[in-house]
């Protein structure tokens, strides 16, 4: 082409134009790599922010039995400011009180039992409380896919605000005809009745944990959270009136010390569960407040009859027993209570008062060196009531 005047000009305009786009190529990568940079400090941020929000609603639930002996612990989340907590089923089980511990370092005092149901693990409880955290919201289990980041928040050995971070391996893993979330996020005794969420904060499931195996690994499961919602909406297949709704009612009347309520709700629980071992346990207890022994007898037998191997229903009976005089039973009861459980305190020191009562000291010292491996003061105790017969 001709080096003429009109195309030095064109060549000019179009160096200066190449130029002028450059810059603002250059700027417009800038400011992708700036937007980019913000939106994983954004996405960051929040999720952190729905951490801290959910961590501060995520309880410790201590499990109080008729002593106010602390006999569980676990793990449950508020899900509204009143004090209404979601947990599962078998952290509560046999509670005669439920106290629920915050990390701020508050703590809620159980009101009433909403729902429970052994067959679906769902629990609700209401704590006395108005300005309860809650957590950030409840999603819908039934949308999680397979590979989905979830965060499991629970209280593992006592461990308040344990976080573990994981995803979704199955979201609908059946387990003798139920159906539960799978994920990889690790959780372990004491984090049963968390919660399971999802990147937007939101609750997808309730935590809990189960060991399957010669190695008694832990898998990871939830109970999902539509299973919750159906029972929060009226909707599920929970009844309010199941046998273990009964027996916890019953439990919570216990700790009121109205024994006559308590016994109808006990009998209700029997009513519909004519094996229901707890619910005798339960009724047993009342009948020993009301002195009527016979009948604390009977209802102690119908609990080993329906869990033989439950050795709390082992150990009282052999003090009903104990309470009509039949000594020789009671010790049968007490022995039969530390084979199944060795390290049974109240059994041990109670077998040795029973041997002292019938001039029998040299079986009562027997058991001095075991007792007193668990409990140094009882075993101490034991030997100076010895030492004066």
């Amino acid at each position: 082409m001709e080096n003429t005047p009109t195309s030095k000009r064109m060549i000019s305009q179009l160096g200066h134009l190449f130029h002028r786009f450059s810059k603002e190529f250059i700027l417009a990568v800038i400011l992708a790599v700036i937007a980019a940079v913000g939106y994983e400090w954004g996405k960051n941020w929040w999720k952190q922010e729905m951490l801290r929000r959910n961590l501060k609603a995520v309880a410790i639930i201590e499990v109080l039995d008729n002593h106010n002996k602390l006999i569980a612990q676990g793990s449950g989340f508020f899900i509204n400011s009143t004090g209404l907590l979601a947990t599962n089923a078998h952290v509560i089980k046999g509670a005669a009180d439920v106290i629920a511990k915050l990390p701020s370092g508050a703590f809620y005092q159980l009101r009433s039992l909403r729902s429970v149901d052994d067959a679906t693990d769902i629990a609700f409880l209401q704590f006395d409380g108005t300005e309860t955290p809650s957590i950030r919201g409840i999603g819908n289990s039934d949308e999680l896919q397979t590979g989905e980041k979830v965060f499991a928040i629970g209280n593992p050995g006592g461990l308040l605000s344990t976080v573990s971070e994981g995803n979704v391996s199955n979201p609908r893993r059946a387990i003798n005809g139920k159906i539960f979330i799978q994920f990889t996020a690790p959780v372990s005794p004491g984090s049963s009745g968390g919660g399971l969420f999802i990147e937007s904060g939101r609750v997808v499931g309730v935590t809990a944990t189960f060991q399957k195996g010669e190695d008694n690994q832990n898998l990871n499961f939830a109970v999902p959270i539509n299973d919750f919602k159906a029972v929060l909406s009226g909707q599920g297949n929970i009844v309010t009136g199941s046998p273990a709704f009964y027996v916890a009612q019953g439990s919570l009347e216990d700790n009121r010390r109205e024994w006559d309520k308590a016994i109808a709700y006990y009998s209700q629980a029997i009513q519909l569960d004519p094996s229901y071992a707890d619910a005798y346990i339960g009724l047993a207890g009342d009948y020993y407040e009301k002195a009527q022994y016979e009948l604390e007898v009977k209802n102690y037998e119908k609990a080993v009859q329906f869990d033989p191997g439950n050795p709390d229903a082992r150990y009282y009976l052999g003090t009903a027993y104990e309470d009509v005089g039949q000594f020789d039973k009671t010790i049968g009861q007490y022995l039969t209570t530390l084979k199944l459980d060795p390290n049974y305190k109240d059994a041990l020191r109670d077998l040795a008062l029973v041997y002292v009562a019938r001039g029998n000291k040299s079986e009562a010292m027997k058991l001095i060196p075991q007792l007193a491996k668990l409990n140094p003061g009882m075993s101490q105790e034991l030997q100076l009531i010895i030492q004066k017969q």
